[in-house]
């Protein structure tokens, strides 16, 4: 991780707290995606499928300089942990991370009522195409950081968010041929083959 470039090596900040800890997704941007599979299309190599995997395997490399040579890229999203500091709502950690250099998505967005986080989502829905990364689906989480102690977590998820997902994305293809499978009792199935198509990212 410390290879990624979005990650500054020091807190923009003269009085950094003794302990800081933050959660952040890491992620390929579509034309950097594109781009490395060009790459692997001229080196005669097997493209890779989709980007969400693509940095999962880069950031599971033993040599750290084939993830550095990578452009990978970090959103910043919470704070788990941060000695000496109180905050009121999440907007403020938000705040506070872009002060220490640590990016947030520029796409986050505080919401008054639901019909605006309604509003919002649709507005996601919409423009999810166009944005630099692939998503599917947007969190909302209670801003309020009273409102987020009251409503509490589980062993494994907090009750103050949920996570919105799209509709599946669909694409049209073209059936190419029916063939049939034999199975070992005799049992004959048929099944499709289909021309690949692009599906979110990735070749079905």
């Amino acid at each position: 991780v410390r290879t990624i470039r979005a990650i500054p090596p020091r807190l923009r900040t003269d009085d950094p707290p003794p302990w800081l800890e933050v959660r952040g997704e890491v992620f390929l941007r579509k034309v950097d995606f594109d781009r490395i599979n060009a790459e692997q299309d001229a080196a005669g190599k097997p493209r890779f499928a989709n980007p969400r995997n693509t940095t999962a395997g880069m950031l599971r490399q033993k040599d750290p300089k084939i993830t550095a040579s990578r452009p990978i890229s970090i959103y910043f999203h919470g704070l788990v942990r941060v000695d000496g500091k109180r905050f009121a709502s999440y907007s403020e950690t938000l705040v506070t991370l872009r002060e220490y250099g640590l990016r947030t998505h520029p796409e986050s967005r505080a919401c008054a009522t639901l019909d605006d986080v309604r509003a919002y989502i649709a507005d996601m829905g919409y423009r999810r195409h166009a944005l630099e990364h692939e998503i599917d689906g947007a969190v909302i989480k209670v801003d309020a950081t009273s409102d987020q102690n009251e409503l509490g977590a589980t062993s494994k998820f907090p009750r103050w968010a949920i996570a919105y997902k799209f509709p599946a994305e669909e694409q049209t293809t073209k059936l190419n041929d029916i063939q049939v499978s034999v199975g070992r009792t005799g049992a004959v199935t048929p099944f499709a083959v289909l021309e690949p198509v692009r599906v979110g990212g990735v070749t079905i």
